[in-house]
Formats: structure tokens, C-alpha cells, sequence
């Protein structure tokens, strides 16, 4: 049988469509977040008109391997939780660092911490 959105079936692998909307919009927030973590100084939200001011001089990591770090994280957390494991997911050196900084910021940000999320000069 295989998996589909919505439906359980006897293996118990399919996502429901909660869990599947919470998991993409987990996913968009945490690049959302490593992408201001990159490229942005200031106005993470955006609530002006984004000026060159706000942009970093010299950037600090790259955008091309976070957003399957965070995809693989997203789906790793949701099978360690629905499992009960013991797992600690690990990125090798030269790793982009804003993904895990910014899905801690998206955790953190759910207990009501008030991060911008944005790393200094």
C-alpha cells in the first residue's frame, strides 16, 4: 500500500494534512529565518522597504545547502517524536550555521521569545 496525504493505512508512515501543513510551514519559517540569518543586518520582518543598509557587506554562510538541512531536520524531528527516539541530528563542518540557529529561533519563537533571529556584523 502506498502512503497518501490524509490517509492512514497499516504501516501507520502517511502524514495527516495537519501534520503535513505544519511541517512545510515549520520548513518556510526556519529558511525564512536562515536567509535574514545570511544576507540581513537589519529589517528582518520587512517592515520598511529592504535598502541596501540593511544588507550585510561581507555575507556569512550560503543559501545553497539550507533549505535540504532544514527539510531533512523538519522530517527527522517528526519521526524522533513520533517514535520516542533518541536521536541527536549532526551537520559536518562547513555546514551552513544559520540552520540550526534559525530552527532554534523558530522553536524558541513558539515559547514566546521575541528574536529577530538576525546575527551581527
Amino acid at each position: 500500500m502506498t502512503p497518501t496525504v490524509g490517509r492512514a493505512n497499516p504501516e501507520g508512515c502517511s502524514l495527516t494534512e495537519e501534520e503535513l501543513r505544519r511541517m512545510d510551514a515549520y520548513w518556510r519559517a526556519a529558511n525564512y529565518l536562515s536567509v535574514g540569518q545570511i544576507y540581513l543586518l537589519d529589517n528582518p520582518l520587512l517592515r520598511e522597504p529592504l535598502r541596501l543598509e540593511h544588507v550585510k557587506p561581507r555575507l556569512l554562510g550560503h543559501w545553497g545547502t539550507t533549505p535540504g538541512l532544514n527539510f531533512i531536520y523538519v522530517h527527522l524531528n517528526r519521526a524522533i517524536r513520533a517514535n520516542d527516539l533518541n536521536m541527536i541530528y549532526i551537520a559536518g563542518p562547513g555546514v551552513v550555521p544559520q540552520c540550526p540557529s534559525s530552527r532554534g529561533f523558530t522553536c524558541s519563537s513558539r515559547r514566546g521569545s521575541r528574536s529577530s533571529g538576525l546575527s551581527s556584523r
